[in-house]
């Protein structure tokens, strides 16, 4: 289960840009083989593109999107450097972000950027966590409330309506002594935590 978090940017001048949610914590639960199963299938999920691909992708972005005009040298630099940096995603992430999202105008590297790390960072953040598991929490005791202790109490009668109703309290009263209730422990952000990927929004 991802945790995410809500971005909202401003520009230079203070004006609001577009918002969207980035990945900030994973929580893990399942057996030793099935987080290193889900490990593996990760992995394999973060290998990025032959950089000859990015650069098709690229030239293909080039014609369906708005720009300036450039030379052919400045043209070929950019694809270059935009090519080297979009290597360090997976490619199915530089695919979607090149020739699957929709882009009015040529984006720059910042847009680009933040759409990839929105986009990979999940996977990120469960290798992590699947990687460096939390050691198992020690379950909690504490006393039972009074609903606790009324619900056992109906048990009881209901079991046992031969025995007098001071045995049968006093049965009650014996097992409720104490820190009687056991709580298992709560994941560390279980309660935020949701097991959807968010893009951008526009």
């Amino acid at each position: 289960m991802v945790r995410y978090e809500g971005l909202y940017p401003t520009g230079a001048n203070g004006e609001r840009l577009p918002s969207y949610t980035v990945a900030v914590a994973c929580v893990i639960s399942g057996t030793t083989e099935n987080r290193q199963a889900a490990l593996a299938d990760l992995l394999n999920f973060m290998m990025p593109a032959p950089i000859r691909s990015i650069e098709d992708w690229l030239a293909e972005l080039s014609v369906i999107s708005a720009s300036r005009s450039r030379e052919e040298m400045e043209s070929a630099l950019m694809i270059n450097a935009y090519a080297s940096r979009l290597a360090e995603y997976p490619a199915d992430v530089v695919r979607d972000a090149l020739l699957v999202k929709s882009w009015k105008w040529w984006p720059t590297w910042d847009e680009l950027r933040t759409y990839c790390e929105t986009k990979a960072g999940p996977r990120r953040h469960m290798i992590y966590a699947l990687q460096h598991p939390e050691a198992d929490r020690e379950p909690t005791t504490r006393p039972a409330n009074a609903e606790e202790k009324a619900r056992i109490q109906k048990l009881v009668d209901d079991l046992f309506p031969s025995k007098s109703a001071e045995m049968r309290k006093a049965a009650v009263d014996e097992v409720m002594k104490g820190n009687c209730i056991k709580e298992e422990p709560i994941p560390r952000n279980h309660s935020e935590a949701i097991d959807q990927c968010e893009t951008p929004q526009e």
